[in-house]
């Protein structure tokens, strides 16, 4: 029997990514104006001994679009100039075992007041390791239908790879979209901070439905290599719409089902239905932002379906309304995540554990899409399979294409 638990409580043609934003306004002082200093100093999380030489720190402040650059020393300490404004630090590194597995490190501090004074601040990295499934391509922002004159999105997909050299199990692998739909603009934060404060919790809140890969363990393998694709609406779109895409192809997934989401169009033949695990509120279709949304994948850590979501339902601690609670879902069960902005001024709703960065499109009707970049130097390792970059910072890791890779196939 498919296991359908609903909450209904009546119980989103140039990706801007920090490289290409390093001198946004900042060339727009000069050495006189540059008048405060920040003193970043950059700790490894404890049990790590890797080197914090050599680190580009970033200090954004991200509600006047200020960001300002600097490299820390053999103490991990960077001493950066900037302009007046609050700012936050955010730093990276990778390193690889003597087993080969990459570990990643990521930190990010809290805002700091540079308007009236120097300042200093420690950012204690934080590490996890690299995901064996991630995010290859992910199409939100649709296309334009040229006999309508209008933007055409309901035919987002996404495409899930094998970075590995070892098959991989889809079964019981979960999907969720992080609460708010859409990144906060001017300077708001997410709802789901530590209270009193401007941090983000350690558990990513879901918004609206969760879906799973169904399966008892091995029934769904996904090789080396090899991706899956989930679509929003699993049928032809090229049929009506010229500039669109066929997600109707047989082996593909819906990221949908008849009863939880009953507004999706009928799926082709041969494709695979995911199942919904969780639903708040009474919509009849699974959302996701046309300009800002925040993907990830995760497991439920052993355990049942039903006991996780007893575990883990949380009513939002800033709003009244049923349809913005969620479920969270510890940062240690994530294994890839991609935050989305539509804008750099836009809050982040991801840690920087999870996702230390941010892509972007040009916005909604464009046709464009995001794909992670190829790891060149690990893939010329490998004889021929394509290993994709891994740095848990989407600003790194992804860039913006002209159309999706399903176009015209």
């Amino acid at each position: 029997m498919k296991r359908y638990l609903y909450s209904i409580i009546s119980i989103s043609f140039i990706l801007i990514i920090p490289s290409c934003l390093e001198n946004i306004r900042s060339d727009e002082f000069s050495e006189a104006e540059l008048s405060g200093t920040v003193i970043v100093s950059v700790k490894m999380p404890e049990g790590y001994d890797y080197p914090v030489k050599g680190l580009k720190v970033i200090l954004y402040d991200n509600t006047a679009g200020l960001q300002f650059k600097g490299i820390t020393d053999e103490q991990g300490v960077a001493e950066i100039r900037v302009a007046p404004g609050y700012y936050i630090a955010s730093t990276e590194t990778s390193f690889r075992d003597s087993g080969g597995i990459l570990y990643l490190f990521n930190g990010m501090s809290e805002k700091i007041d540079a308007i009236s004074q120097s300042n200093s601040v420690e950012i204690e990295l934080t590490a996890s390791k690299s995901s064996q499934i991630v995010f290859k391509e992910l199409y939100f922002g649709g296309c334009f239908n040229e006999e309508t004159g209008k933007s055409y999105t309901t035919d987002k997909y996404i495409i899930l790879y094998n970075n590995s050299d070892q098959d991989a199990y889809l079964d019981s692998l979960c999907l969720g979209v992080v609460y708010p739909f859409n990144a906060p603009t001017n300077g708001r934060l997410s709802d789901w901070v530590k209270p009193g404060t401007s941090e983000l919790r350690d558990s990513i809140p879901a918004a609206s439905m969760v879906w799973m890969f169904p399966g008892t363990g091995k029934d769904n393998i996904l090789e080396p290599g090899r991706e899956v694709v989930l679509a929003l609406n699993a049928i032809d779109h090229s049929a009506s719409v010229q500039t669109s895409v066929n997600l109707g192809r047989p082996g593909y997934w819906a990221i949908y089902d008849p009863i939880m989401t009953p507004s999706h169009a009928t799926p082709e033949a041969g494709v695979k239905l995911l199942e919904g695990i969780w639903k708040i509120g009474s919509a009849k279709a699974f959302v996701i932002s046309n300009f800002s949304p925040g993907f990830f994948i995760f497991t439920l850590g052993g355990k049942s379906i039903e006991q996780y979501i007893l575990d883990n339902y949380a009513l939002n601690p800033n709003s009244s309304n049923i349809n913005s609670s969620a479920l969270l879902v510890d940062k240690n069960l994530i294994l890839d995540a991609v935050e989305c902005l539509r804008n750099p001024t836009d809050t982040k709703r991801f840690m920087p554990e999870i996702d230390n960065g941010f892509a972007m499109i040009s916005g909604s009707g464009q046709g464009q899409s995001i794909i992670r970049k190829v790891d060149n130097e690990e893939t010329e390792k490998t004889g021929g399979r394509i290993v994709y970059m891994d740095t848990n910072n989407s600003s790194n890791d992804f860039e913006v294409i002209p159309h999706p890779t399903l176009y015209n196939q």
